[in-house]
C-alpha cells in the first residue's frame, strides 16, 4: 500500500498541467462551443417541432373566410366565432362570412363554388360542401400562393372546422351536452400481451425512457473522457513530453492526474451544456411556448408514477455508478493510449474503448426492451454493463438495495484490478516505442513486473 501511495506523488501537478492543456487546446474549445450551442439550440428547435412557435400558443392564421352549403346542417362563421372565443388557441383568429373576403388581390379564381380574390399571406378561405356525386361532405381550405402559414397551422384549422361541423350535426338531434361530449370523444387504441395487461400499463414506457436518458448520459461522459485522455496521452508521448514529466513525477501519478483532469473537464463541459440549456430556456420562454425537456427524449412515451425508489438514494446511486463508469473506462483508455507510440494510433486506440462503451449502452437498452426480470438482475451485476443498468432497475423496484450494492462492489473491484494492473506496466508502456502494444503483450508485461514489484 505504501508503494502505491508513493507512486501517486506528483498527481496534483499532473492534474493542473493536464487541465491547462485541455483548456488551451483549440480542438477542445471548438468541441466545447459546439456542444454548448447544441444545448442552446435544442430548446427552440424542440419547441418548434412540438408546435411551440409562439409564447401564447395561438394559431398563426389571422382571418378565416368561411362558407357552407350543407343544409340542414348549416355551420356559420358566427358559430365558429363563438367556439373560437372559448378556445385560447383561436383567440387571435377572426372568422368571417365568405362574402366578406377582402378583394385586395389582383387574381380572381373560380374554385367550383364561386370566385374570389386570392387571400393574404396569413388568411385562408375555407368551405364545407356536399359532393353531389358521392353525398359525402368535403372540406376545402385555400391559402395564398405565398402563404406564411405552415402545414401544421392548416391541419389545426381543418381539425377545428370538422369538430365544429360534427357538433352542429349532432345538435340537430336535440341531444344534451353530456351526450354531445360522449359522441365527440376521441379514440385511443392499445395492443398488448396478457402479461403486460396485468402490469402497470405505463411502466414499460417509463422505464425505457428513463433508461435511455441515463444511458445516454453515461455514454456521453465516458466517450468524452476517453477521447480527451487518449489524445492527450498519445500527443505527450509522441512529443517526448511524457519523458520530461517522468523526471519529476511517478508514472502512476501521470495517469491518475490525467484521469482527474479529464473528469474535471468533462464536468465543466456538461455544466456548460446545462447552463446553456437553462439560459436558452429562460430567453426562449419570453417569446415562445417552450417544450419540456422530456419531449427531447420521450416522444410519444407516457410517464407513470411507478418510480418506486425515486429518492435521494437513487440520486446517490446514479452518482456512484457514473463515477465507477468514468474510472473504469478512463483507466482502460489510459492503458490503450500509453501502448501507442504515434498520433496515427489515436483512432484505433479510441475505437476499442468506444466499442466497449457502446456495447454496455446497447445491452442496457436491449435488456430494458426485453422486460425480463432475470436479465435485469444479470445486467445489474455484470461489471461494465451494471453501471448502465443497476440504478434504473433499482429505481423501478426491479432489484433491491442489496443487489445494487453488490453491483458497486463488483465494479469497484474491477476498477481496483485495473489500477493495480496499470501500476505494474505503466512505466514499461511509457517507454515503449514501436507498434501498438496489444492486450496480450500487456499481460506479459504485468507477469514480468509482478516478480520485481512496482517500478
Amino acid at each position: 500500500m505504501k508503494q502505491y501511495k508513493e507512486q501517486l506523488t506528483g498527481t496534483g501537478m499532473v492534474y493542473r498541467f493536464t487541465l491547462q492543456q485541455f483548456l488551451k487546446n483549440k480542438a477542445n474549445m471548438i468541441s466545447l462551443v459546439i456542444m454548448i450551442l447544441f444545448a442552446i439550440g435544442s430548446v427552440p428547435v424542440t419547441s418548434l417541432i412540438n408546435g411551440g412557435g409562439n409564447k401564447e400558443g395561438h394559431s398563426e392564421i389571422s382571418n378565416v373566410y368561411f362558407g357552407s352549403d350543407t343544409e340542414p346542417y348549416a355551420l356559420t362563421y358566427t358559430d365558429l366565432q363563438n367556439a373560437a372565443a372559448a378556445d385560447a388557441f383561436w383567440s387571435e383568429t377572426s372568422f368571417h362570412d365568405d362574402t366578406e373576403i377582402e378583394l385586395t388581390g389582383d387574381v380572381t379564381r373560380d374554385v367550383g363554388y364561386g370566385s374570389f380574390t386570392a387571400p393574404a399571406a396569413r388568411d385562408v378561405y375555407a368551405g364545407i360542401f356536399v359532393n353531389p356525386q358521392t353525398g359525402m361532405y368535403q372540406l376545402s381550405i385555400i391559402a395564398a400562393e405565398d402563404t406564411e402559414l405552415s402545414d401544421e397551422d392548416l391541419a389545426a384549422l381543418s381539425t377545428f372546422l370538422m369538430e365544429q361541423f360534427d357538433q352542429v350535426r349532432y345538435r340537430t338531434l336535440n341531444i344534451s351536452d353530456e351526450q354531445l361530449a360522449f359522441v365527440m370523444s376521441s379514440w385511443e387504441s392499445d395492443t398488448q400481451s396478457f402479461d403486460s395487461y396485468l402490469e402497470d400499463e405505463n411502466r414499460f414506457d417509463t422505464q425505457y425512457i428513463v433508461q435511455l436518458i441515463y444511458s445516454i448520459v453515461v455514454m456521453m461522459v465516458s466517450v468524452l473522457s476517453v477521447s480527451y485522455i487518449i489524445r492527450t496521452v498519445i500527443e505527450e508521448k509522441a512529443s517526448k513530453l511524457i519523458e520530461l514529466l517522468m523526471v519529476s513525477v511517478k508514472p502512476l501519478a501521470l495517469i491518475v492526474g490525467k484521469i482527474l483532469a479529464a473528469m474535471t473537464y468533462v464536468l465543466m463541459t456538461m455544466g456548460g451544456m446545462v447552463l446553456g440549456y437553462v439560459v436558452s430556456r429562460a430567453v426562449c420562454s419570453q417569446f415562445m411556448a417552450v417544450a419540456p425537456l422530456t419531449d427531447m427524449f420521450a416522444g410519444s412515451f407516457t410517464f407513470s408514477g411507478s418510480l418506486t425508489n425515486m429518492s435521494i438514494v437513487f440520486v446517490i446511486a446514479v452518482v456512484i455508478s457514473l463515477l465507477l463508469a468514468f474510472l473504469t473506462f478512463a483507466i482502460i483508455a489510459g492503458l490503450s493510449a500509453t501502448g501507442c507510440s504515434s498520433t496515427e494510433d489515436t483512432e484505433s486506440a479510441t475505437m476499442g474503448v468506444t466499442l466497449l462503451i457502446m456495447a454496455g449502452y446497447m445491452i442496457s437498452i436491449i435488456a430494458t426492451s426485453s422486460g425480463s426480470t432475470a436479465l435485469a438482475y444479470a445486467t445489474s451485476i455484470i461489471p461494465v454493463v451494471s453501471v448502465f443498468c443497476a440504478p434504473i432497475h433499482y429505481m423501478m423496484g426491479t432489484i433491491g438495495i442489496g443487489v445494487l450494492i453488490v453491483s458497486w462492489v463488483l465494479q469497484a473491484a474491477i476498477v481496483i484490478l485495473l489500477a493495480v494492473f496499470c501500476a505494474r506496466i505503466y512505466t514499461s508502456l511509457l517507454m515503449h516505442r514501436g507498434n501498438r502494444v496489444k492486450f496480450t503483450d500487456m499481460l506479459s508485461m504485468a507477469k514480468t513486473s509482478s516478480a520485481k514489484g512496482v517500478q
